[in-house]
């Protein structure tokens, strides 16, 4: 009777060659598909940056509109003034005490500023300023929330918001103890600017005047412990493109 012969490639196990080789296309397959990626993000990306950064452009569909950006608010003059606690102190002793302190408070004021206005996600957000406050004063913090910030309804109306570039000032009165110590500060403030919606139809004009009176938190800090706030707001609409073309034509 004839002996049966199984193929010997059918039986036999793969060779460490065959087996690395399948392993090492594996390898370069995955690295194939991650490259592919990265080069898929990078195209994208180029093209968003030559034609996708306006809302109408052909890739603002796919990606999304773009945000504007959001301005960084400083004020355009910061001035020192000092209240002595203590009679027969030199002035100029006192006058360095005063400039020392300036810096921090005007600082802490205008980031309080920034994150209420300038910053549309704060707008009516007693969260996004609650940091400022001592814990004492935070209670007071939702319920002038429409002055602290832009307002509870400027996202129905506005989408940015712009600071002036002049006109914005702080007048910081710290006070002096005998060892030359700034013990509180009055900031005293004036912030004007533009709250507008992206097509430019809505405007307000807004003035923000106010006294945050602030205290060392005894870790380098100061906080607000209590305030006194006002805005005034002149809204207006831009002239629509048929009125401002019919005045040219006159």
């Amino acid at each position: 009777m004839a002996n049966e012969k199984t193929p010997l490639r059918d039986t036999a196990p793969p060779s460490p060659e065959r087996a690395q080789k399948t392993a090492d296309r594996s390898t370069v397959a995955r690295r194939r598909v991650v490259v592919g990626i990265i080069v898929a993000l990078v195209v994208i990306a180029g093209l968003w940056f030559l034609f996708g950064r306006g809302e109408g452009s052909p890739l603002s569909s796919i990606i999304g509109p773009s945000e504007p950006p959001v301005p960084t608010f400083d004020f355009s003059k910061a001035q020192p003034k000092y209240e002595a606690l203590q009679a027969h102190l030199a002035k100029a002793k006192l006058e360095k005490a005063a400039k020392h302190a300036l810096p921090t408070i005007e600082k802490s004021t205008a980031q309080l500023l920034q994150a209420g206005y300038v910053n549309p996600d704060g707008w009516g957000d007693a969260g996004s300023i609650n940091d400022f406050f001592t814990d004492d004063a935070k209670a007071q913090v939702e319920p002038n929330v429409d002055t602290l910030t832009l307002g509870k309804s400027a996202s129905d109306q506005f989408d940015t918001f712009t600071p002036n570039k002049k006109g914005n000032t702080i007048k910081v009165t710290a006070l002096i103890d005998g060892n030359l110590n700034v013990t509180r500060a009055a900031a005293e403030f004036t912030f004007k600017g533009t709250a507008a919606n992206s097509d430019g139809t809505t405007k307000s004009k807004v003035t923000v005047t106010g006294t945050l009176f602030f205290v060392p938190d005894g870790n380098g800090d100061w906080k607000i412990e209590s305030f006194h706030v006002d805005r005034e707001e002149k809204p207006h609409k831009a002239p629509s493109a048929s009125a401002s073309a019919s005045e040219a034509t006159s």
